[in-house]
């Protein structure tokens, strides 16, 4: 996660933002109980514990992103020959779902930066994968329509003696891939950030957004590879940087609202 400002700074180096345009969208009807009434598990809260986390912007061609985008949703490289694509990593010593009984865990998300659809967040995206090792986040997300993938080991070693963060997600899962590099911690508040991800889905469009009331921002140098065909077409190739911005950031906490927009 990363300050709004700094990623319009960054973004400016190779794509222009198009207006903030309120978007339209299709709206597919609600998962509904027997009963005919919304079903109260499509709304859910998530906690969490103890985190640390990479994030990764990088520059894709924008008709490889829109791929894998709806069209009601406003791509930030609209027009432009590229795009922004983020690629975030985090664990966490603990990931509570809907009140559950709490479990550490951690997770992989690979989205398309897009325009606000409802004007909130400091970022938006659309998630094109989502994987985590937390069973349970992994099956309420399915709930609600996210294309979620379990991976049951997700290996994220996270050496802070040396500053050497490796995440792997191993075959079969897709999207296989391995992130590596230095990471530099910081210990100063950077304050609150919210993220919002979407995805459109068979019971509407899912909203997840997280807020972190505070949050550390550090630096990373880190590198993306894969083996993956998709990953690898949209990239343009088996590996990237993040000539765009590098994170490495560590929070206390965080709360995540899921939500099927009407």
């Amino acid at each position: 996660m990363y300050t709004h400002q700094r990623l319009l700074s960054g973004l400016a180096l190779g794509v222009a933002l198009p207006a903030l345009l309120v978007i339209t969208f299709a709206r597919p009807a609600r998962a509904q109980s027997a009963a005919g009434a919304p079903d109260s598990s499509a709304n859910f809260p998530v906690e969490f514990t103890d985190c640390v986390e990479s994030i990764g912007v990088t520059l894709v061609p924008t008709a490889s992103a829109r791929v894998y985008v709806p069209h009601q949703f406003i791509l930030a490289g609209e027009g432009q020959p590229v795009t922004p694509l983020v690629v975030r990593t985090s664990q966490c010593t603990n990931i509570a779902v809907a009140g559950h009984e709490p479990m550490a865990g951690e997770i992989v998300q690979i989205g398309a930066v897009i325009v606000p659809p409802d004007f909130t967040g400091d970022i938006n995206n659309y998630t094109i994968w989502y994987s985590t090792s937390n069973a349970k986040l992994a099956t309420q997300l399915r709930k609600v329509g996210v294309d979620a993938e379990l991976v049951p080991v997700i290996n994220y070693d996270y050496q802070s003696a040396n500053n050497l963060l490796s995440v792997r997600i191993p075959a079969p899962f897709e999207p296989t891939l391995k992130l590596s590099g230095s990471v530099f911690p910081s210990s100063n508040s950077a304050g609150s950030f919210t993220a919002n991800w979407w995805q459109q889905t068979k019971t509407g469009i899912v909203k997840m957004s997280t807020n972190v009331p505070v949050i550390k921002i550090g630096g990373a140098d880190l590198t993306l590879t894969t083996e993956d065909d998709p990953l690898t077409q949209l990239l343009g190739g088996p590996s990237t940087g993040f000539p765009i911005i590098q994170q490495f950031n560590t929070f206390a906490s965080a709360n995540m609202q899921v939500s099927i927009n009407d």
